[in-house]
């Protein structure tokens, strides 16, 4: 009885040690936490600013916001680093009458972060803002003197001349001139006399019959002259 006793220490002592000295691969291995990328935020070059879109160099890019539209310019910003990207993009504008503007891209409505060879953000404003300054979140690091520029602008297109409305040419007969009234019109001086006794036909034949009766008249005297030359 005490033998076995001893041999059921002896087989309990070993199950255990068998169990402390397992593989070491059988314990499970706690890996490093990964880091997060921490984000950084850079100025504009300040050569960019002030300006506004049409005092900057133009481009018009159907992949950047496109244009040109009427009264509306587009900006394009650009991260001269293939290694980040923009998170965000905060702007501020001097706005004609209305202060200052801070506006953020990609948040604002007609704009957007892109990549196209770098990290390029676009945004879609109405035209005449100056843009003053602006600050930017990219990824990665802080480098000394990483700063993101103002790329090109597209300007507002002039807004199109409206074409104005023919005038209708009027119709149908002209309406008569209406003759003057009032003092009678004077009769024109000169060294005409007026013109008395029967004109036309008439006159001529008139003139005719006297010239016929004075040389019937002349004959007859002719005639009884002679009578009396021979007589006497």
């Amino acid at each position: 009885m005490k033998l076995f006793r001893g041999a059921s220490v002896v087989v309990a002592v070993g199950i255990a040690l068998a169990m402390a000295s397992g593989p070491a691969h059988a314990q499970p291995v706690r890996s490093a936490a990964v880091q997060p990328v921490e984000d950084t935020t850079i100025d504009i070059n300040p050569g960019n600013v002030p300006t506004t879109a049409a005092d900057f160099e133009q481009e018009c890019d159907p992949n950047l916001g496109g244009g040109p539209y009427p009264n509306r310019d587009v900006w394009v910003f650009n991260l001269p680093s293939v290694q980040r990207d923009f998170v965000s993009v905060t702007a501020t504008f001097s706005v004609p009458d209305d202060g200052m503007v801070d506006v953020t891209i990609p948040d604002a409505e007609d704009s957007a972060i892109v990549r196209i060879g770098t990290s390029k953000a676009w945004v879609i404003l109405p035209a005449g803002w100056t843009l003053v300054t602006a600050t930017a979140v990219v990824t990665g690091e802080p480098e000394p003197g990483l700063q993101f520029v103002l790329t090109h602008t597209c300007a507002a297109s002039a807004s199109p001349t409206p074409t104005p409305t023919p005038t209708p040419t009027p119709t149908g007969s002209p309406t008569p001139t209406p003759t003057p009234t009032g003092s009678p019109t004077a009769t024109p001086t000169g060294s005409k006399l007026p013109i008395t006794g029967t004109s036309g036909s008439d006159g001529l034949l008139l003139v005719t019959a006297l010239g016929l009766g004075a040389i019937v008249l002349g004959a007859s005297f002719l005639t009884l002259r002679r009578r009396r030359d021979l007589n006497g």
